[in-house]
């Protein structure tokens, strides 16, 4: 009996190795036909590749599971599903086994090259970096000239295409010193992404056509149409674009490349738009509006129900632990270990409410403290807005002061003189004889009785020196806004030709002071040496 049971061990040990053997053999199988059909056809590479994925269940690092996500990212991303790629990049991180330095690689370039169809073209860099420096390290060549590749492409993105010319070039000769056709066409194809010499561009992009239909590319030959119509579009052959974006069409639409699809249609958009045909133009960039209008709505529905798989799965993975749990505490019937775990349960709960009372009532205090400080700066704000209303109040006065002693100097100034013109008539009469001295007196009577008559008026012309006065400043300012204040309120009472004493006493200065402030006005103004300031200002 013994015997049996051991030969039964031994057999079933057998079958399950066997069975896991050919689970790997099987494995492998379905990733060699994923590489296979990856530019082919991506709907099938990602096919064989999910198969390939879900035949490992297990969260351990394993290369072979690491190997088929890569590939089923890979074909996802050519189809244009970037959010499901880069998703499942993300989860794939956790398969790869920190030592395998060449699947980290891969993933961190297959990583940029998602980030930058995303436009995230500074993560793309980072990444697309640091892929390079490990193909480096590890001497992949070929990989590095992938890298490059890449990052051609990235800065075509950014509109840097000198760098991305350098970068594609630098591509091209490491693919070329390998005889590496599938990259070099590839890079070829990059290379006519951008404006150029549209005839060496035509040459590249005819060269990998021929590559990519040996190696039945099909995906690669929608992208070099593409591109073929785009350099045609460039060199003004419409009608050679049309062809070239109509072929482009049939390779896109037969593997469903989406991403492809609106590419083309953008292109054919500026062909038909260049020839006139605006309404045919219009149609190819609606069509492109809806596709990419599809293609995030279902990125957006495969995020959440990949959300949903994902929760389910921990969901499950927690109620079998729980079970498990539940199972060996009633297989053992360990009592006293149940109530020990309950009490300790129950003290790490009394624990954590106190600290979280402790927690909330020191964050109150934080926000109490944060009110205060807000109410302190409002009244601090508030007392600063009054002084400042204060101090605006003061200069107010101060100006109008200043208008008004301006006014009142002009109505002096008119004073004087009328004063002066009595006086040296009065000291014409002294000169008279008797005879001609009562005429005279009655000219000086008449004259002081003309100007009583204009003494009523003086009031309306003390109120309009000031307008004036503002409209002198309005044009000087005009003339010269970097003046300040001092100097323009001096140009207006040297306007009225007032002497420096008479500005020294109203002011309140000394007329040195008043005099080296005319120097200063003088040098504001650009005068030269030969130009009087009075007459300047009068004239202004």
């Amino acid at each position: 009996m013994k015997n049996t049971l051991y030969l039964l061990f031994i057999y079933f040990f057998l079958l399950a190795f066997s069975l896991k053997a050919q689970d790997v053999n099987q494995a492998q199988t379905l990733i060699e036909q994923a590489q296979k059909y990856l530019f082919n056809n991506p709907k099938q590479a990602s096919y064989y590749a999910s198969q390939a994925v879900s035949m490992y269940n297990e969260d351990a690092p394993n290369e072979v599971r690491a190997q088929a996500m890569l590939l089923y990212c890979q074909a996802e991303q050519l189809l244009g599903n970037f959010d499901l790629s880069i998703k499942n990049l993300y989860d794939t991180q956790k398969y790869i086994n920190p030592a395998n330095k060449r699947q980290t690689a891969q993933l961190y370039s297959l990583m940029g090259r998602v980030y930058s169809k995303l436009g995230d073209y500074n993560k793309a860099i980072e990444l697309n970096d640091k892929a390079t420096s490990i193909f480096k390290a590890i001497g992949d060549s070929a990989s590095v000239a992938g890298c490059y590749n890449e990052r051609g492409v990235m800065h075509h993105f950014l509109s840097e295409f000198i760098v991305a010319d350098q970068f594609l070039q630098r591509a091209l000769a490491i693919n070329r010193a390998q005889h590496n056709l599938k990259e070099i066409a590839t890079t070829l194809n990059n290379l006519c992404l951008y404006q150029g010499d549209t005839e060496k561009k035509l040459s590249f992009i005819q060269e990998a056509i021929t590559i990519n239909k040996n190696l039945d590319a099909q995906w690669s030959l929608g992208e070099n149409y593409n591109n073929m119509g785009k350099q045609y579009y460039y060199d003004e052959q419409y009608s050679k674009a049309l062809e070239a974006l109509r072929k482009a069409h049939d390779y896109a639409h037969n593997i469903g490349a989406r991403e492809l699809l609106c590419d083309n249609y953008e292109y054919s958009a500026m062909v038909c738009a260049a020839i006139g045909d605006y309404a045919q133009a219009y149609k190819y960039l609606e069509q492109m509006y809806y596709l990419s209008k599809d293609l995030q709505s279902s990125n957006k529905l495969r995020n959440i129900e990949q959300e949903i798989s994902y929760k389910r799965y921990q969901d499950q993975k927690y109620a079998t632990e729980m079970q498990e749990q539940t199972y060996k505490i009633e297989l053992l019937k360990r009592n006293l270990w149940l109530l020990g775990s309950i009490l300790v349960l129950g003290v790490a709960f009394s624990i954590f409410l106190y600290k979280w009372y402790k927690r909330h009532k020191d964050l109150q205090l934080v926000e109490a403290r944060y009110q205060l400080q807000l109410s302190e700066r409002e009244v601090s704000e508030l007392k600063l807005h009054q002084q400042e209303l204060e101090l605006q109040n003061v200069q107010s006065a101060l100006q109008d002061s200043r208008q008004e002693v301006t006014s009142f100097a002009v109505f002096l100034r008119s004073r004087n003189e009328l004063l002066d013109k009595i006086r040296e008539m009065v000291k014409e009469g002294y000169k008279m004889d008797n005879q001609n001295i009562t005429p005279h007196l009655k000219k000086i009577n008449a004259f002081i009785s003309q100007y009583q008559n204009g003494d009523k008026t003086n009031n309306t012309l003390l109120m309009n020196i000031e307008d004036k006065n503002n409209e002198f400043q309005q044009r000087l300012i005009a003339l010269h806004p970097k003046l300040t204040q001092g100097e323009k309120y001096l140009a207006t009472l040297l306007r009225v030709n007032l002497s420096t004493k008479e500005i020294a006493m109203l002011t309140g200065t000394t007329p040195k002071t008043i005099n080296m402030n005319r120097y200063r006005l003088r040098k504001s103004l650009n005068l030269s040496s030969e130009e009087d300031l009075t007459d300047y200002l009068q004239n202004i």
